[in-house]
């Protein structure tokens, strides 16, 4: 059933893309500035506005994607070091490795296997994620060898994820009543983020050389399907989780690598077939990671 109401979809339209890139010669640069600067920022915006995400929830869920994701992130760095790959792979190699698919793959897993309150919870994983992607996730890609801190903080808040973040949570804290001639277009918006999102990742995959990325795309896909499941589960037991709350983090922390990391090696050119490759692989092997994980949670 995983394979069926997950995998299959995401396939089908990202092999859409992937056709429509053969056959035509669209500019992928443009539709990722849009999926940038437009459609991500929607989805984040909407998602953070979601009136089930109680604070309580936000604190544990916020404490968990810290402690894990930094860990990922650390483990990552540390790891590219041993290597011999230049500065554009070992970014992207990072992103891949630390950045989740926690929307467009895990919501639908979560929903299937726990029904409403295990989505719930998931969407707030990823919020907590995003903003979490704008923080490290924007810093790691747009870096350069010699950048100064100020030239750094200036890409980041030049990026329209964080002002979306901000907006939103300033609706929510003010409990301001957004009209719906503006709720309904972000709202449409949001709804086109993740299909765009897929579409981009097939176009990628359409102009990269698979076969000349494995020795560097093999090692790091078997890393991220194996090591977060473990981190994860390692997590939970020392924050005392427990029940429904103890199985979403684990189920998101285990998911793929997010198409995000690919948007992001798109925008600031590091690697992205390579990032692409690692979305695709992981992917695959995601089915069987989340597979054995709901066997084991049930």
């Amino acid at each position: 059933m995983v394979l069926i109401n997950v995998i299959v979809p995401v396939i089908i339209v990202a092999g859409a893309g992937f056709l429509f890139a053969r056959f035509t010669r669209f500019d992928v640069a443009s539709l990722t500035k849009l999926t940038f600067y437009v459609l991500s920022p929607a989805l984040i915006f909407n998602s953070m506005l979601n009136p089930a995400i109680s604070a309580t929830t936000l604190a544990n869920v916020a404490l968990f994607v810290v402690i894990v994701h930094s860990t990922l992130l650390l483990l990552a760095a540390i790891g590219v070091r041993w290597t011999d790959w230049d500065a554009d792979t070992r970014t992207a190699a990072i992103l891949s490795f630390s950045l989740n698919n926690c929307g467009n793959y895990g919501l639908p897993v979560l929903l299937f296997a726990f029904g409403e309150a295990g989505f719930t919870i998931g969407v707030v994983y990823m919020v907590v994620h995003l903003t979490y992607q704008i923080l490290f996730g924007v810093g790691i890609a747009s870096w350069r060898k010699g950048m100064s801190i100020r030239s750094l903080l200036r890409r980041i808040i030049s990026v329209p994820w964080l002002y979306a973040v901000i907006l939103a949570a300033v609706i929510r804290l003010t409990s301001f009543d957004l009209p719906a001639a503006i709720g309904r277009p972000v709202a449409l918006l949001a709804d086109a983020a993740i299909p765009v999102q897929l579409i981009l990742l097939g176009m990628s995959l359409a102009t990269a050389r698979v076969g000349s990325l494995l020795r560097q795309a093999v090692p790091i896909s078997l890393a991220k399907l194996v090591i977060p499941p473990l981190l994860a589960w390692g997590v939970t037991a020392a924050l005392g989780f427990h029940g429904l709350l103890r199985a979403v983090m684990i189920i998101e922390a285990s998911t793929p690598t997010a198409v995000n990391a690919l948007i992001l090696s798109l925008q600031y050119k590091r690697r992205s077939e390579l990032s692409a490759s690692v979305v695709l692989l992981t992917t695959i092997g995601g089915v069987g990671v989340t597979s054995l994980l709901l066997w084991l949670l049930a």
